[in-house]
């Protein structure tokens, strides 16, 4: 599905990061694992990874929101693998704090690695792509990114920008044959939900059709599917996976958002007795403009 493509894989070192990097591995994709910190046991998984599938893993190390840092870093690869053909933005950090109580370096530090980075990266990979013209752009976002929640100010718009940014994205370099989509996880089995209350967790299960939280690679899995081929005609999309448990909502309120004003006007429309006179002057009064 990916054999002899170079893919680019930022948050590596764990969670649905480190599963991308395993279903890469397994569909023949020469991976480039981003991390910030240098460690034995990520550098051991890798190789335990690299020699299972027989294919190339390198680590690379740099801060995703260091951008003289991440330049170097992309122009080593490029240098190194001659084309780029997979970007996967998967780098992240979480805040979960009250907006009153979030300081306003905590958003700007937030924004810089959810959503800034991302932007960056995919900047001076598209470079790249565009040479070729070809490539896949996966930006990982969140459903934190569509449903807002108390605490959310921080992480929630740096994911909201994600989504937005990526349909941009998609239009800008649809052109050159780079496909642009992102990826929104929902209850998936991570460290950033290792500390959550019970109660929380039980009341997001309960909300999920699937009654079951996610595993990392059910997302990584996502993100190969939008890295691929499989989704050649696929591009300026969002994809959910999060057990169903956004699906009836979000469409009953776009429905409600999108059709609700129209079907007011109309109904305003109706009860008013003069309707027909009204129309009459409005296109007189047009017509002397």
């Amino acid at each position: 599905m990916l054999t002899g493509k170079n893919a680019i894989i930022t948050g590596s070192n764990r969670g649905i990061g480190l599963a991308a990097v395993e279903v890469f591995a397994e569909q023949g994709a020469v991976v480039w694992a981003c991390a910030r910190t240098r460690s034995e046991e990520f550098e051991s998984r890798l190789k335990e990874i690299a020699d299972k599938n027989a294919v190339a893993i390198t680590p690379v190390y740099f801060d995703v929101s260091d951008k003289a840092a991440a330049k170097e870093a992309v122009q080593k690869i490029g240098r190194a693998a001659g084309t780029i053909d997979v970007l996967v933005n998967n780098a992240g950090i979480s805040v979960e704090k009250l907006f009153s109580m979030t300081s306003i370096e905590t958003i700007q530090k937030t924004i810089e690695v959810n959503f800034l980075s991302q932007v960056y990266l995919a900047q001076l990979v598209s470079r790249y792509m565009m040479k070729a013209k070809a490539g896949s752009i996966v930006n990982v976002a969140s459903v934190a990114g569509i449903e807002s929640e108390e605490g959310g100010v921080a992480y929630g718009s740096s994911k909201a920008a994600v989504i937005f940014a990526t349909k941009t994205m998609a239009l800008e370099l649809g052109p050159y044959g780079i496909r642009v989509n992102s990826v929104s996880p929902g209850f998936i089995d991570t460290d950033m939900w290792a500390g959550r209350k019970d109660e929380i967790r039980e009341k997001i299960l309960s909300e999920t059709p699937l009654r079951r939280q996610g595993a990392p690679r059910e997302a990584a899995n996502a993100i190969l599917f939008l890295a691929s081929e499989l989704s050649s005609y696929i591009t300026r999309q969002n994809i959910v996976v999060d057990g169903g448990r956004r699906g009836g909502g979000e469409t009953y309120s776009a429905i409600c958002l999108n059709r609700f004003p129209a079907i007011m006007i109309l109904w305003d429309a109706l009860k008013q007795k003069d309707y027909d006179d009204d129309i009459k002057e409005w296109k007189k009064n047009y017509k002397r403009m």
